[in-house]
């Protein structure tokens, strides 16, 4: 699958759906991520470039996966770092089985999950390694144009006038190329709503998307950003026309806009991407 091809734009019961979690160039991990992460790869990876890469990730996160596939399709050496679980779960847990399955090392470097402590640890493997810490909060300042040329072209194909768009947040990355891209190509959306799953991200998006205060115009274009109630770890499944959304960030979105967005308005909700099942990593992991 082309790096910059376009994914496609559904209509499911008069909701607009952007499928951006139909790329898949691999088969099986999927998403804006996975797009950023082989430009990354294509521009500092393979023979000559980056060592080798570590991660701090949660282990419930897909970041994982993405990484350590990305990685293998480099043949770049991999480390993924994580906290608050034992060897003898690793295993047990989807996300973490399906990035040792594409060949990475996952260490476990700390007790718990706080990633300040994961991040610190990591930092010392890329001092004891020379290995290439992949931190996308970072890479989204150090190599702007990638991170945001690549996922705002996506916003090419939806429609040219919309009353609502609805997209989950994580840590906004995501968010913020849509938002680029809204601005680039001149769509008309009336209100433009950001569901967080998880802490406020407001001053990290407008860092994001204003780098250079002093040399460039503020980006102008006004969003909301909501907060969904309820347990960051709790799987909610929702399923729109035949596919899943992630059970972690898009599921709950979904509701939300279900909930508070009038189904008579021209609405589009964006799926950024989407983790695998159990299920799926079990029949990956015995292909």
């Amino acid at each position: 699958m082309n790096t910059y091809e376009i994914t496609p734009v559904e209509d499911h019961y008069d909701i607009w759906y952007k499928r951006d979690d139909l790329y898949s160039p691999y088969g099986d991990v999927n998403g804006g991520k996975v797009r950023q992460t082989r430009l990354l790869f294509s521009k500092y990876g393979g023979q000559g470039g980056w060592p080798g890469v570590v991660a701090a990730v949660s282990v419930h996160s897909p970041t994982g996966p993405v990484i350590s596939r990305v990685a293998k399709e480099f043949n770049t050496p991999c480390i993924i770092a994580v906290g608050g679980t034992t060897p003898e779960n690793l295993d047990k847990l989807p996300m973490m089985r399906l990035t040792k399955h594409f060949g990475a090392e996952v260490r476990i470097v700390a007790g718990h999950g706080m990633k300040n402590a994961i991040t610190a640890r990591v930092n010392e493997i890329c001092k004891e390694t020379g290995y290439h810490n992949i931190d996308y909060s970072k890479h989204i300042y150090q190599n702007r144009d990638l991170m945001f040329d690549t996922n705002s072209e996506q916003v090419w194909n939806i429609p040219n006038e919309l009353d609502v768009l609805v997209m989950s947040v994580g840590i906004g990355i995501q968010f913020a190329c849509v938002l680029k891209g809204l601005k680039r190509f001149n769509k008309k959306v009336k209100r433009i709503i950001g569901v967080q799953i998880g802490p406020d991200r407001r001053k990290l998006i407008d860092g994001y998307l204003n780098q250079n205060p002093l040399t460039e115009p503020r980006f102008d274009l006004e969003y909301e950003l909501v907060q969904y109630k309820s347990a960051y770890s709790k799987s909610e499944i929702q399923k729109v026309g035949g596919f899943y959304l992630d059970d972690i960030y898009e599921a709950k979105a979904h509701k939300w806009m279900l909930k508070n967005i009038d189904p008579n308005q021209k609405t589009l909700f964006w799926c950024v991407g989407r983790r695998l099942t159990s299920d799926e990593v079990e029949h990956i992991c015995k292909r």
